[in-house]
């Protein structure tokens, strides 16, 4: 076989749990009532059975089924901050952990320029699915920044063509939970040295540390779901969003059990836990 025809291996570690992201997209986009449309979830998730074993899919099917919910709605919020956040001016967008995240080629970012920071091998996965799609970025310009956010992404973001005198929405979905509150605030500091004034940071927050109660659970419900819930690591952990205001932040805060009314669809699962976004001053 021609080694460049080869599909290129499922991503590693935390990135399986964008697969499972990108499952809970596809089942959303789907719907009638649908919250957004992503058009490449689809993709994605066809793209990883080619390549993951089959006792990889009780584990993600078992996140699905107990954060479909969170995951969608998150999904929402976090559309509304990009768009809103270069409305208001941002003309630059960095997806930290960007795992199969297509909104560099779904959402109206025609004045930004996004930038997308994960490991090579999350970007030689989704770069093909996307290919084979047909996807086109809708912003500027998108630029894959190969790096691991516990490593040196600043200084590979720094050295591409980001801009850090330009206001800039910067988006951690879901990936801080998978960092050690060390390594959550070394990632919140970089950002903060990268941040033009009126640059805005959206990420999701839960005082409680360590793993969540119901991710614990979801490892008894499938072969291999333990996998996923024993990589939380607790991210920024209790007092963790005071400590953002005083890196130079104004934190604003929206708690998730008011999101599933807002968008018309209430649910009790939604409830703890609060998505913060920060400007910086």
């Amino acid at each position: 076989m021609d080694a460049s025809a080869a599909p290129p291996e499922a991503p590693a570690g935390v990135g399986i749990t964008a697969v499972a992201v990108a499952m809970a997209r596809a089942m959303e986009s789907r719907r009638a009532d649908r919250m957004f449309h992503d058009p490449y979830a689809r993709s994605f998730v066809d793209a990883a059975k080619t390549v993951l074993g089959t006792d990889e899919w009780p584990s993600l099917v078992a996140w699905v089924d107990l954060f479909y919910s969170r995951g969608v709605v998150r999904t929402r919020f976090i559309d509304d901050f990009v768009c809103d956040a270069v409305a208001g001016g941002c003309t630059q967008v960095v997806l930290l952990g960007a795992g199969l995240d297509a909104r560099a080629f779904r959402l109206p970012l025609s004045t930004a320029d996004v930038f997308e920071v994960d490991t090579p091998s999350v970007f030689a996965f989704k770069d093909k699915a996307l290919a084979d799609a047909g996807a086109r970025p809708t912003g500027r310009s998108r630029t894959a920044v190969r790096a691991d956010l516990r490593e040196d992404f600043a200084a590979r973001l720094a050295d591409s063509t980001f801009d850090p005198g330009r206001p800039t929405a910067w988006v951690a979905e879901g990936v801080l939970p998978y960092l050690t509150a060390d390594q959550a605030r070394h990632v919140v500091t970089d950002v903060g040295g990268l941040s033009a004034p009126g640059s805005r940071l959206v990420f999701e927050h839960s005082d409680r540390p360590g793993p969540d109660p119901r991710a614990a659970a979801a490892a008894l419900t499938a072969p291999g779901a333990d996998r996923i819930s024993t990589m939380v690591r607790g991210g920024l952990g209790s007092g963790g969003r005071d400590w953002v205001a005083g890196q130079g932040w104004s934190v604003a805060i929206t708690e998730r059990g008011e999101l599933g009314p807002r968008y018309g669809r209430p649910d009790d699962r939604l409830a703890g836990g609060q998505f913060i976004i920060a400007t910086r001053d």
